[in-house]
C-alpha cells in the first residue's frame, strides 16, 4: 500500500508556489531558447561582400592581365538584386549600378560583364563551367556569358517566344528550365538553346512565380496557391512540399538544401532533404529585403539590397 505523502492535500505556501511558477517559466523560456538555438545553428555567418576593386583587363579565361591599369578603384554595391555561385566565382547583379559583376574571391576583385544592363527584374544562373546565364525579361532572349565576359550563347527556341522571367540550369544534362510568367508555363530548353518543350501543366502550380533546381527535383513556387511544388523531372511526378508560404521573393536549391525567402513573414525557410530545419527571421540574420539567393559549396549567399551587400552563411546539416 502506498503511504501518504506528508502534507498531502494541504495548500502550498505562497513562497513555494512562486518558486514553482518561476521554475516552470524558466523551463518554458529555456525550451524556447533551445528551439531558437536549433534554428540558428542551421546557419552561421560567413563573409559579407559590400564591393571590390574593379578588374579592367582579363585574358580569354577570365584571369587578370596584370598590366599597370588592370585593377581599378574599389566600387561598393548599391542595390544587389541577384547572386549566383559558380564553382569558381560569384556573379552579382546590381540594379543600382545597372551592371553584372563576376567577383573573383582569390583576387578580391570583380569584372563587369559587358553588354548586360541589370534592372530589378534581372535574374541569373551559374553554370558548372563557370559561365553565367542572364535573364532580362524585357530585353528578349536569355544569354550565356563566359568568365571573361564573352557572349557564348543566346537561348532562343524556334518554337516559342524567347522571354523568360527566371531560369535554372540542370548541371547533369545542360538543359535550361525557363519560367514565363505571362504564359504561366515552364519550358525545358535543350543545351544548344534551339529547341524546347513545355512542362506539363498538371505538374505545376497554376501560377508559377519562382524556380529552383537540385539534382532532378524542380521546385516551383505558386503565387495563387501560396505553395511550393516539388517535381521529379525523371518520373514526372509532383507533390506539394509547402502549403503556407505567403510571398516567395527568392528561392534556391542545391546540395540537398532548399531555401525560400518569404518577405511577408520576413523569414528564410530552410529545408534539408525536404524537411524544414528552421525559419530564422530577417532581423536575426541582419537582413532587410532579400531579393536573390544561391547555394555553393555549403554556403548560402543572399543578395540584400536593403543593406547593399551580399551576405553569406554556412549551412550546417
Amino acid at each position: 500500500m502506498k503511504q501518504a505523502v506528508p502534507g498531502a492535500g494541504k495548500p502550498l505556501p505562497n513562497t513555494t508556489r512562486r518558486q514553482l511558477l518561476r521554475g516552470g517559466l524558466a523551463g518554458v523560456l529555456l525550451a524556447a531558447a533551445g528551439a531558437r538555438a536549433g534554428e540558428a545553428s542551421v546557419l552561421s555567418p560567413a563573409m559579407s561582400y559590400t564591393g571590390a576593386r574593379i578588374l579592367r583587363r582579363v585574358d580569354p579565361q577570365g584571369m587578370p592581365s596584370f598590366q599597370p591599369d588592370t585593377f581599378g578603384p574599389v566600387t561598393p554595391f548599391v542595390f544587389p538584386v541577384a547572386v549566383a555561385a559558380s564553382p569558381f566565382d560569384l556573379y552579382i547583379a546590381d540594379a543600382g549600378l545597372a551592371a553584372l559583376f563576376r567577383y573573383d574571391p582569390a583576387l578580391d576583385a570583380m569584372m563587369a560583364v559587358p553588354g548586360v544592363r541589370v534592372t530589378p527584374q534581372t535574374r541569373i544562373a551559374a553554370v558548372q563551367d563557370g559561365s553565367v546565364v542572364v535573364v532580362e525579361p524585357n530585353r528578349g532572349a536569355p544569354r550565356r556569358y563566359s568568365r571573361a565576359g564573352r557572349l557564348l550563347q543566346t537561348i532562343d527556341p524556334f518554337n516559342t517566344a524567347p522571354r523568360f522571367d527566371d531560369v535554372v540550369v540542370d548541371s547533369a544534362t545542360g538543359r535550361y528550365l525557363g519560367l514565363d510568367k505571362i504564359q504561366r508555363r515552364i519550358e525545358e530548353v535543350q543545351p544548344l538553346g534551339r529547341s524546347s518543350s513545355i512542362l506539363a501543366e498538371d505538374l505545376l502550380p497554376r501560377q508559377p512565380g519562382a524556380l529552383a533546381l537540385d539534382d532532378r527535383t524542380l521546385y516551383a513556387a505558386g503565387v495563387d496557391c501560396q505553395c511550393i511544388v516539388a517535381v521529379d523531372l525523371v518520373r514526372r511526378e509532383k507533390r506539394i512540399l509547402v502549403e503556407d508560404v505567403a510571398q516567395v521573393t527568392a528561392m534556391t536549391a542545391g546540395e540537398g538544401w532548399l531555401v525560400v525567402a518569404d518577405n511577408v513573414e520576413r523569414v528564410l525557410r530552410i529545408y534539408r532533404n525536404d524537411t524544414l530545419r528552421g525559419d530564422p527571421d530577417y532581423d536575426a540574420l541582419h537582413l532587410v529585403n532579400p531579393q536573390g539567393l544561391s547555394i555553393g559549396r555549403g554556403i548560402l549567399y543572399v543578395a540584400d539590397p536593403g543593406t547593399r551587400r551580399i551576405a553569406s552563411f554556412h549551412l550546417r546539416p
